[in-house]
């Protein structure tokens, strides 16, 4: 927060005593009180500045904005300069989008193959892929027959080779009819059944398995696609889509535009430069109502209230007095120092305050007024109350009125003849009359 300096410096006395307060007073004899003899001395202190008598602060804008840009970009158009009055969404800058739409155009279309894949799914088999999976299913049965019928002949040559072979063994062993090459020939025979026989029933489990792949097949193509399959192709439509939008928001965001009315006060952007995600092209600022920064001392901040009207002066109008409102007021003092920051707001429509101008503010229902003094200057005296003001050596006694503050000091309502950094008697006496010779100490 900016430093703001007050004008006034409520409740604070400056308490020039020439001694200190202790021991305060000395007893005036009658001829000193008439004016006669030796002067009479005093202990004084000088009045400090009036309380409740307002504060200064500086004019700041109601809402001051950077314009960032949120893509980076190279700048096509500016279309207002510094002190341009703008409104709420006109356009500011305008960056090359021909990149962007192509962009753009790459995800739609993505979006409408994604779209009609999954509405062909949805919508499950045509008649003519049901009738192609049917064809295949008959054609696969066909070949398991093939292989059943082959199977069987490979097996009755089997039996027969090895029938064969036994036969051609059992006559070698026992006559000299068969020769050893007749058994080789029947063994060999025998294998080549065996292995035939073999492979036929491979090729017969192999058929077997096809026909039950291409009844699975019509099977799933009778059904439709699970819920499993629905389910990830709409994720992935999902996803296409938010491609698009993301690629929409890129082309959109390619116009910057102004997000509140306002006067433009600074410009750091021009056509052909590069424009970067969160640097600042401009600073809008909205003037129609400013705010008062003030800084409140910690023995004046317990009065001031939210929504407490105030009257605010301007340095550069100082001939109006413009109505304002207490906005905020902190709970928390400023670093390193007593005072709490306090906002005041004001209207501004006609745009005679400015911003970083000095302005003072006073309490609208403030009491008259008034300055602090110890209860000790006080003479009360036939239902009244006087303090003695001393001009140049001479006592002027002088009748106030007074409030309580605490159980040591009271304010004293200023008037014409008692005024701030005036010097007053810290402990008179009850008996010096106007016009007595006073020796201050």
């Amino acid at each position: 927060m900016k430093t703001r300096h007050q004008i006034w410096i409520p409740a604070v006395l400056s308490l020039a005593l020439v001694s200190a307060l202790s021991g305060c007073g000395s007893s005036v004899t009658g001829g000193q009180a008439n004016g006669a003899g030796a002067e009479a001395p005093v202990k004084v202190m000088k009045l400090g500045q009036l309380a409740d008598a307002g504060w200064s602060g500086k004019i700041n804008p109601d809402q001051e904005v950077k314009i960032v840009s949120k893509i980076s970009g190279k700048v096509s158009t500016v279309n207002v300069n510094e002190g341009a009055a703008v409104k709420k969404g006109d356009v500011l800058v305008q960056l090359e989008t021909d990149d962007l739409v192509q962009q753009l155009k790459q995800a739609e279309s993505g979006v409408v193959a994604s779209n009609a894949k999954l509405a062909d799914t949805q919508s499950g088999a045509r008649s003519q892929e049901i009738k192609a999976a049917e064809s295949s299913v008959r054609a696969a049965e066909a070949a398991q027959g093939q292989t059943v019928a082959a199977v069987e002949q490979a097996k009755a040559g089997f039996e027969l080779a090895t029938n064969t072979y036994n036969r051609l063994r059992n006559q070698f062993d026992s006559s000299s009819s068969v020769t050893k090459e007749d058994v080789d020939r029947g063994k060999l025979e025998y294998e080549k059944a065996r292995t035939g026989y073999e492979q036929a029933q491979a090729s017969s489990q192999a058929a077997a398995a096809q026909v039950d792949a291409a009844r699975a097949k019509l099977e799933l193509t009778q059904a439709g696609a699970t819920s499993n399959t629905i389910m990830a192709l709409q994720a992935d439509l999902d996803r296409l889509n938010a491609a698009v939008q993301l690629a929409s928001n890129s082309v959109n965001n390619a116009t910057i535009t102004s997000p509140t009315d306002g006067i433009i006060i600074k410009r750091s952007i021009q056509p052909g430069e590069m424009a970067q995600p969160g640097v600042a092209l401009f600073s809008v600022v909205d003037m129609n109502q400013v705010q008062v920064e003030l800084s409140v001392t910690d023995t004046q901040i317990g009065s001031i209230k939210a929504g407490t009207a105030v009257d605010v002066k301007a340095a550069n109008v100082p001939d109006k007095t413009f109505p304002g409102t207490i906005s905020f007021v902190s709970p928390v003092s400023n670093a390193n120092s007593n005072t709490f920051p306090v906002k005041v707001t004001v209207d501004n429509k006609d745009g005679l305050l400015f911003a970083g101008t000095v302005a003072e503010v006073h309490l609208k229902d403030a009491a008259k007024a008034r300055l602090e003094a110890p209860k000790s200057s006080i003479i009360k005296k036939d239902g009244k109350e006087y303090v003695i003001k001393v001009d140049n050596g001479t006592a002027h006694k002088i009748e106030v009125k007074t409030t309580e503050k605490n159980q040591d000091w009271v304010y004293i309502e200023a008037n014409a003849n008692l005024q701030a950094q005036q010097q007053i008697a810290v402990t008179p006496s009850d008996s010096i009359v106007d016009g007595a010779k006073l020796k201050v100490e």
